[in-house]
């Protein structure tokens, strides 16, 4: 869509160009056409003006400087091209105090690199596309970043329905006259709600306070994510401006500032060019067509590129320069300039025709309409109904198809003989730079009291454990290798102790509502998606709230946890422990292994033939934490997991090109749904989980896929399942649109290595390789068993329900945390911790050793001969998985009967929910305690979820909007 019309950008271009390369698709135009033979480099025009016969010739005197030279010359007619970027707005005399603030603060032109940034807050004030980008790019390094705007904008990103390029599908001639066609307030309607099917811009505190004017919209991919999960704060206009600080106009509370960045905009001049040629006010000139001063006798003067249309402005510069030089030639003549000025004046009253998008601002004009209008004039317009006679496809592919500028290259002067081919195969370049990864398409349809429990780490599921124990009135003892709580999720800059950590960007994938401890909800200004350090942050609270760390003994290493001789009769163990050195044997009534998955990195070398000779940089993801390092690198992600896309998109906006190879493919997904909810409230919900066990699972299937293929269709992305894989899902905001942008490319999986390059399943190599980084999981093991036990543990379907090892005749030893659901891990081992410390206490009990083993056995057998999946290696439905261990815990059914016959509570929040999301009562399955087994307790405990659905909304939507930018809604 932004090409010139008979220049097609190389077909493994991106679809949406960075900037090196765009400057490189410029100068292979120039050198094509051989336009740099008419190019004087280093050469400022300091005047031009009308030579004394200017009546009667129409010539102008244009004055250069070129190294200090300064030369005159005589032209026929002169075209103005220096666009409406040119004199940066910096309005400080709107923001009073400015004079006194001790920070810096700059135009958004001086914006090169997000370095400056580093753990600064950043205010950047001007919501248009360059302060987005910058408020954006901040984020990754700043310590806070706050985005001002004063009307708001419509955010829209560039992958739009099922993956498509946006401006493909929205500039179309059917939905242009479509648009025209109807009143300003039914588009202005229309285009709201499908501005709002993204996610709800109110909610995020960036809807447009004048929503009849259409203002240019926001193309960011990025924002919504950012502002979810609090790395960019939305604001209202300055109000102030203190030493080191701003106040908002909001709210009296200072916020504190280091750096300040001006995005507002441009004002364009002409310097060189006396008032009476062209007169600029209030931010426009009096051009007719947006090219010609109206008021010129002779029109020998053009402004080519002055105007904003809602589109791309190089093909909308091209087809200005064609009817202009016409003009200039004679072939083309315009109106008295009575007419002209006349036109030009009802242009910048900027009247609503009342039909139409209706824009708030001179510039701004319908890009095809307008485009249209100057085809029409040089007879270069195609004529649809001609078409339709002759060569329907190209017609209808012109009419429905997306505007491509080739259409401008069709007929008339400067006709292009490739534009038909072009219009036919756009789709197919389209997704050439996309479908990097070309797979086959599947066809498409206990009896005693106990006392002490041994807790083996304390990440997060080690803590509920500690809790779980305290609420049971078992005594726990928590034993932590490192210095502090949390697991992987205590940040640190090395993987030097061995110890699997988060790396520094990592965002949670489940949303606060749906992971946190079901009696400890997140602060309500916590972001739905947050970074580890809010994350951790949570743990300590929790840890702090219900006093845990007393049990906690830091650096303790277990050794070794063994059968106390008397195991038979009275199931305790020998656990021994070391701490700074020294070694210490305690015995123990139960155990709670809560190390988590996360331990051994998977590094699988011999699968890749050539490893050993690659010279490059090898590592697995468990070793990445910043991006620092891999500067203008080619790095090669081989596993296409949450991790793997995580680092993937991470590294596209520092290193040279990323490659990630999957063998499988998988289904990338938002974190926000429709209308901007975050996904996990909006899936993790009782009757979808009724529904998927009802449907066949065929028909089941091919829902999914039309629902996971509705944001972009992942076959054109290299992305699709490969036949005869399992599927997998992700969560990555970016992914896609790095894809689009070229930044990311999906491979097939690597078939060899050489010393330098890589070679893949489909053929293709790739050169110059620096870096690879095996993002290929973790196996997990138990040095501190003896076997079989070790062994045993580690083979998922010998654990009874994920928890209880089958061969124990005691069930005093529980594996908390080993388990991978579709929903919140955090909620999942803090059930598992509840039902295990009630069977410890002899509340609950499991079948017999003899009946688990040999059922297991029996299952071992059957996955073995294939006749039987693995059960262990896909995700657990999460609602009902939960439910079956709610089930042994307390009576769900009751729960759902008491629902039922509650008149002013209802069953539908607890089976469907709101159909309309926040704005009434909710109904997302989040961790709410189930009900004990006494009786007398059960009235007062099933109200409890409704607590939860009530103000849920209230504090998501608190964490995108309140403290924020506020609107009135009309």
């Amino acid at each position: 869509m932004s090409c010139y019309p008979d220049f097609p950008f190389p077909e493994d271009y991106p679809n949406y160009v960075p900037n090196s390369q765009f400057l490189d698709y410029l100068k292979m135009y120039a050198n094509r056409f051989n336009l740099l033979e008419c190019i004087q480099f280093k050469t400022k025009v300091c005047s031009v003006r009308k030579r004394p016969d200017f009546t009667a010739t129409g010539q102008w005197e244009v004055v250069t400087l070129c190294e200090g030279k300064q030369e005159s010359a005589i032209f026929d007619a002169v075209m103005v091209c220096t666009g409406f970027f040119t004199n940066p707005n910096l309005p400080l005399d709107s923001f009073p105090g400015i004079n006194n603030f001790k920070g810096q603060y700059f135009h958004s032109r001086e914006y090169k690199h997000p370095d400056i940034f580093r753990d600064k807050s950043v205010l950047v004030i001007g919501m248009g596309n360059s302060g987005t980008d910058i408020a954006v790019e901040a984020s990754h390094l700043a310590k806070k970043v706050f985005l001002s705007t004063t009307g708001g904008a419509w955010v829209i990103s560039r992958v739009f329905d099922s993956g498509y390029p946006w401006d493909m599908v929205f500039m179309t001639r059917f939905q242009n006259t479509f648009r025209n066609s109807l009143p300003t307030p039914i588009v202005n309607w229309l285009i709201a709600k499908r501005m709002n099917s993204w996610f709800n811009h109110a909610n995020y505190g960036l809807i447009p306070e004048d929503r009849v004017q259409l203002r240019e919209p926001v193309l960011n991919d990025e924002l919504p994510g950012r502002i979810i999960t609090g790395k960019v704060l939305i604001k209202p206009r300055v109000k102030e401006v203190k030493e080191n600080s701003v106040v908002f106009s909001n709210t009296p509370k200072e916020e504190p500032i280091d750096i300040i960045v001006f995005a507002t905009g441009y004002t364009f001049a002409f310097p060189f060019l006396d008032e009476t040629v062209v007169k600029v006010e209030d931010g426009q000139a009096s051009l007719y067509k947006y090219i010609f001063p109206a008021h010129l006798p002779k029109p020998t003067l053009a402004v080519i590129g002055l105007i904003k249309p809602l589109g791309s402005l190089l093909p909308t510069g091209d087809t200005q320069a064609r009817w202009a030089v016409r003009v200039l030639k004679g072939v083309i003549k315009l109106p008295p300039s009575s007419i002209m000025i006349e036109e030009v004046n009802e242009r910048k009253k900027n009247k609503p025709s009342g039909f139409g998008l209706y824009y708030c601002k001179a510039l701004e004009t319908d890009y095809i309409t307008y485009i249209d209008e100057l085809l029409t004039a040089i007879n270069a317009k195609p004529n649809l109904f001609s078409l339709l006679l002759t060569d329907p496809r190209l017609a209808l592919a012109i009419f429905f198809g997306p505007c491509t500028p080739y259409q401008f290259r069709l007929t008339g002067p400067g006709k292009w003989e490739g534009a038909r081919n072009a219009i036919m195969t756009q789709w197919d370049r389209t997704f050439k730079a996309t479908k990097t990864r070309i797979v086959q398409e599947s066809p498409s349809l206990f009896a005693s009291l106990l006392k002490r429990v041994a807790v083996i780490g304390a990440g997060v599921s080690g803590l509920s454990s500690i809790k779980c124990c305290l609420d049971e009135h078992l005594e726990p003892i928590c034993f932590e290798r490192s210095n502090d709580i949390g697991g992987l999720w205590k940040f640190t800059e090395t993987s030097k102790d061995g110890m699997t950590r988060v790396y520094k960007s990592l965002v949670t994938n489940v949303c606060k509502e749906m992971s946190c401890y079901s009696d400890f909800p997140f602060q309500e200004d916590y972001p739905n998606f947050m970074n580890h350090e809010k994350f951790w942050n949570y743990l300590q609270e929790f840890a702090e709230h219900f006093d845990l760390l007393k049990y906690i003994q830091f650096k303790t290493t277990v050794c070794s946890v063994t059968k106390h001789p008397d195991f038979s009769e009275t199931g305790q163990w020998d656990v021994v422990t070391e701490t700074e050195g020294r070694q210490d044997t305690a015995v123990f009534d139960a155990v709670m292994v809560c190390t988590g998955h996360f331990l051994n990195p998977r590094l699988p070398l011999e699968s890749f033939p050539g490893i050993h000779k690659f010279k490059g940089q090898i590592l697995h993801s468990q070793e990445y934490k910043i991006p620092a390092g891999f500067q203008d690198k080619r790095v090669l992600v081989i596993g296409l997991g949450n991790t793997g896309g995580d680092i993937a998109v991470e590294l596209s906006r520092t290193a040279a090109q990323v490659l990630l190879s999957t063998r499988t493919g998988t289904w990338v997904i938002n974190r926000s749904s429709d209308g901007g909810y975050p996904l996990n409230m909006m899936v993790t919900r009782r009757h979808h989980n009724f529904i998927a066990q009802v449907l066949p699972s065929c028909i089941l299937k091919w829902i999914q896929e039309r629902h996971l293929n509705k944001r972009f269709d992942h076959a054109n992305y290299g992305l699709n399942i490969t036949k005869g894989k399992k599927p997998k899902k992700i969560v990555n905001d970016e992914l896609p649109t790095c894809i689009l942008c070229g930044t990311v490319t999906i491979k097939t999986s690597v078939k060899e290595f050489t010393e330098t390059s890589a070679v893949f399943e489909d053929g293709t190599v790739e050169e110059n390789i620096d870096v690879v980084i095996f993002s290929t999981g973790y196996t997990y093991s138990f040095p501190f068993f003896e076997e079989p036990l070790k062994t045993l543990c580690t083979k998922k379907i010998f654990l009874y329900k994920l928890v209880f090892p089958s061969n124990l005749e005691k069930t005093t030893l529980a594996m908390i945390g080993f388990i991978s659901l579709t929903g919140s891990i955090l909620a999942g081992t803090e059930l598992q911790a509840r039902w295990a410390t009630r069977i410890f206490k002899g509340l609950c009990k499991i079948p017999p050793s003899q009946k688990l083993m040999a059922e297991a056995m029996k299952k071992e057998q059957l996955i073995e001969r294939g006749l039987m999946k693995d059960p262990g290696a896909d995700k657990i439905d999460y609602i009902s998985y939960m439910d079956d261990l709610a089930s042994f815990i307390g009576d769900l059914k009751t729960t759902a009967w008491l629902y039922s016959v509650l008149p002013n509570q209802g069953v539908w929040p607890l089976l469907c929910g709101s159909p309309g999301g926040p704005s009434s009562e909710n109904s997302a399955c989040v961790p709410v305690s189930p009900l004990p087994s006494r009786p007398e307790s059960i009235a007062v405990i099933a109200v409890a979820p409704l607590t939860c659905f009530s103000d849920r909304p209230s504090r998501m939507q608190q964490a995108s909007n309140a403290k924020g930018r506020i609107t009135l809604h009309h």
